[in-house]
């Protein structure tokens, strides 16, 4: 019995799931606040990776299950069943490539309504750009006259800006102050920031799937072989 392929093919398929449900999961973590605040279908990219790692790894165990019990009903549908989660990653894919085309734009728009936000005081929006400029080291979508040149905000902070667009350990208190301090001040705005860091990791996820895709692909035709091999040879029922 050929055991190696059998293992090679279901290995490889388990090894895929575990690499997209972590790269799904590091890609959340990573950049969850600049996903929420470019407001577009990308943000459930990283979801979607997670789920389909889930499957894809759950798939293995049912594949594995087919193939070394030389169940050809159980290959059938395993070989089904890897063929809708591969349509699935090239969805994913799809859309990871048209947004990757309009990140800035998108980035742009929604880091802007997210600063306005902030302005008004909205908790939720609070948070991201917190989130954004203190992990970037950066401030507002293009420095930090994105507060100081806003009437609103210069009635009720003035000379100030938000203690996330300066130097944590020279700030205290809520604010810091925006005139005199540029040494503490974060110079660079946050949308240059983020779509570079989001540029550069597209362009790697989009890489990694493509050669994902490849290996299940492999994956179906050799599930195919088996299935034709076990219908020739005779198969067990479960």
């Amino acid at each position: 019995k050929q055991w190696y392929q059998r293992r090679v093919a279901i290995t490889a398929g388990q090894i895929i799931g575990l690499a997209l449900l972590g790269i799904g999961a590091y890609s959340k973590i990573e950049y969850g606040d600049i996903l929420k605040a470019s407001e577009s279908s990308f943000t459930s990219i990283p979801t979607m990776m997670m789920i389909l790692g889930v499957l894809v790894f759950i798939l293995g165990l049912f594949g594995c299950f087919g193939a070394f019990k030389e169940n050809r009903p159980c290959l059938i549908v395993y070989t089904i069943l890897l063929v809708i989660v591969l349509m699935g990653e090239l969805v994913a894919i799809i859309i990871t490539v048209i947004y990757q085309g309009k990140i800035e734009e998108q980035v742009e728009t929604g880091l802007t309504q997210k600063v306005k936000d902030y302005i008004k005081g909205i908790e939720d929006s609070i948070d991201i750009v917190d989130d954004i400029q203190s992990s970037l080291k950066c401030c507002g979508v293009h420095g930090a006259e994105s507060y100081t040149n806003d009437t609103t905000w210069k009635t009720a902070h003035p000379d100030q800006i938000p203690k996330s667009c300066c130097i944590p350990e020279k700030t205290t208190g809520k604010y810091c102050e925006a005139q005199g301090n540029a040494d503490n001040v974060y110079s660079e705005g946050c949308l240059d920031k983020a779509t570079n860091s989001l540029k550069d990791n597209t362009g790697l996820i989009v890489g990694i799937g493509c050669a994902f895709i490849f290996i299940q692909i492999i994956g179906v035709c050799l599930g195919c072989v088996l299935c034709q091999r076990i219908a020739r040879d005779g198969y067990k029922e479960v």
